[in-house]
């Protein structure tokens, strides 16, 4: 590719008043609007003071700003531009915003929660977004650190990583033909243990599955952070299944030790995937069961009696190897009363790992920075950013096609982020495209549908 004409022959100004630069803001917006979410916003959030005012039109601003990709206050102003006041009305500018969310306390923030759970409930209704979900869904909890610069943010402290962040805890629902979405987000102290507050996130996201619809199996996923007596209490009193990743602990090794030498499996993976010790990649390991009781330490009532499933693979690691005697292993047990074949539970678990694409998403989106120095008001973005994700997603769906399991980013690329010429005549507004637009097809069905009266 080169330049047709001379630098010398070309300019360029700002001053093209009937263009928008996020055309497919549009269908968002309306579908937006057609699940509620400033209706939603308006009635469940009690922010006192000249703050709290239009609760439901400030909300709408962030989670609109959000999906545009915004991911600073004073990003939000990708909202007013151009032609943008001509298609949509409400916006709020970044200082009205900002302030809007420094007046959160930790009650608001817990029902903004519920204006989020509300929204996925409407979007699966509205859209495919979920599709099986009646048959099984999947679950999955995990935390991530988000990165901070500064001592002075509330909240920031050196987490498990060895950085100063704020610690992210999330859970997701998917099913076998969807991509995951947010069910449940809350920001905590950077210092935060993993399985801190886990119970109740789990029973919140099981309570929201149910909602969007989910009648037949559901399976919490974690990893080994999470596996406690109190989480698997929570899970099965939500009335859900569990898939548990187990530490290496001396009463594991010994059961392990016990599984006979004929009772592994060989499992060849379709392809390399990476040691999560290691990074290595493998193409093979073998896996095995053996009945378990964890949490022998508990109260009776307390211990749980599951199988336990391990996957092993050759060790690779040179220091730990003593010579060509015998082959050395590494292990890495799951706890879990799934019913499926050991060969199916432990590849289905395995699958949890859906969840680190969730949180690059948001680090790569409206979660790249946390704002504001006040803790609250950081976490009351994270759960905006949570609805904007699940709004993409709904997007994606409604466009079909490979869209309906696409990153967020390749939405907003494909289908939101379009420029567009606003030409308006006898009282219609036409939006003029780009010509040749690859995405044309998907952009078009998801207009026809968002902006088709709701069923």
């Amino acid at each position: 590719m080169q330049l047709s004409h001379a630098c010398s022959s070309m300019s360029a100004a700002f001053d093209e008043p009937n263009l928008i630069v996020s055309a497919g803001l549009v269908p968002a917006v309306a579908l937006a609007e057609q699940v509620g979410i400033g209706d939603l916003a308006r009635q469940g959030l009690t922010v006192r003071g000249d703050a709290g005012a239009n609760a439901g039109a400030k909300v709408m601003s962030l989670v609109a700003g959000m999906a545009a990709g915004a991911d600073t206050i004073d990003g939000m102003d990708v909202l007013r531009h151009g032609a943008t006041d001509v298609l949509f009305g409400g916006m709020r500018a970044p200082s009205t915003l900002g302030t809007f969310l420094r007046a959160f306390t930790f009650g608001h923030v817990r029902q903004l929660d519920a204006v989020a759970s509300r929204t996925l409930v409407g979007l699966a209704g509205r859209t495919d977004l979920l599709p099986g979900i009646a048959e099984a869904c999947l679950i999955d909890i995990d935390d991530t650190i988000d990165r901070v610069y500064g001592a002075s943010k509330q909240g920031a402290a050196f987490g498990y990583t060895g950085v100063r962040g704020l610690n992210a805890q999330v859970a997701t629902i998917s099913t076998a033909d969807s991509a995951p979405v947010i069910a449940a987000a809350r920001l905590r102290k950077g210092s935060r243990n993993s399985g801190h507050g886990a119970p109740r996130m789990i029973a919140e996201a099981v309570a929201t599955a149910k909602r969007c619809g989910a009648r037949g199996t559901i399976l919490v996923r974690a990893d080994s952070a999470y596996c406690s007596a109190r989480t698997v209490a929570a899970i099965r009193r939500a009335g859900a299944s569990f898939s548990l990743g187990i530490g290496m602990s001396k009463p594991v090794r010994a059961a392990i030790d016990a599984i006979p030498g004929d009772a592994w499996t060989r499992i060849d993976y379709p392809w390399a995937i990476p040691d999560p010790d290691t990074g290595e990649p493998i193409t093979q390991a073998e896996v095995a069961e053996t009945a378990y009781t964890a949490f022998t330490s508990k109260p009776k009532q307390d211990r749980v009696a599951a199988r336990l499933i391990v996957r092993r693979v050759p060790e690779r690691n040179k220091d730990k190897l003593q010579g060509e005697l015998f082959p050395v292993y590494r292990y890495h047990a799951i706890l879990t009363d799934s019913g499926l074949p050991l060969v199916r539970a432990e590849a289905q678990h395995r699958g949890h790992a859906v969840i680190e694409q969730v949180f690059a998403d948001l680090k790569a989106s409206a979660l790249a920075h946390l704002p504001s120095g006040r803790f609250n008001a950081n976490a009351a973005w994270l759960v905006c950013a949570a609805i904007a994700f699940n709004l993409t997603r709904a997007i994606g769906a409604l466009a079909g096609g490979a869209l309906a399991r696409a990153e967020t980013a390749t939405v907003r690329a494909r289908i939101i982020n379009i420029p567009a010429r606003v030409a308006r005549s006898a009282r219609r507004i036409t939006l003029h495209l780009p010509k040749g637009w690859l995405w044309a097809t998907s952009w078009l069905t998801a207009w026809r549908h968002a902006l088709a009266p709701a069923r």
